[in-house]
């Protein structure tokens, strides 16, 4: 996603966003991103946004499970107060109940919106955000870590203890 034209750090505040849907394939048993959208611009205040995608073209038969939007930043990696939940209730997807059971996988799922941002010397950063328990997570070394948990109304961000958006030095 970060790929795309504009989509990157070095675009600044003249950046893209693009959005896609993140599912689940129950019959591959696989996690996909839907086709990416770039219908979007800017917001109010010079925010960029872009339309998550309503649909899913999957090319297998089978069921498919919709874990939530991602879309990438241009401007800095940390996920926005309305990425966080700002001036939404506890527990708000977009996407319909932020935790659920599906009969088919006998499992329990959160969704989750993803945000992917890359910089200018071209390293891509994954951060993801929970909106059952409201953590926040960064892909570090192929793991997902909680780096802090939005809180209040407003969706302000709290690290943990050693932790936050950019990787501790050593």
């Amino acid at each position: 996603m970060s790929r795309q034209p504009g989509a990157d750090a070095r675009y600044g505040q003249y950046g893209k966003e693009y959005c896609a849907l993140h599912y689940y394939s129950v019959e591959d048993a696989a996690y996909y991103l839907s086709y990416l959208s770039d219908i979007g611009g800017d917001g109010a205040g010079g925010s960029k946004y872009c339309t998550v995608p309503t649909s899913l073209h999957h090319l297998k038969e089978g069921e498919v499970i919709i874990l939530g939007p991602g879309h990438t930043h241009s401007i800095n990696m940390e996920m926005s107060h309305i990425d966080l939940g700002a001036g939404r209730a506890e527990g708000f997807s977009p996407l319909g109940p932020s935790r659920f059971f599906n009969e088919t996988t006998k499992r329990v799922w959160d969704r989750q919106l993803y945000a992917f941002y890359r910089d200018t010397g071209g390293k891509c950063h994954a951060f993801s955000y929970n909106y059952a328990n409201r953590v926040v997570a960064a892909l570090r070394e192929g793991k997902w870590i909680p780096i802090g948990k939005a809180e209040g109304y407003w969706g302000s961000f709290k690290a943990f203890d050693g932790q936050d958006w950019e990787l501790p030095s050593k």
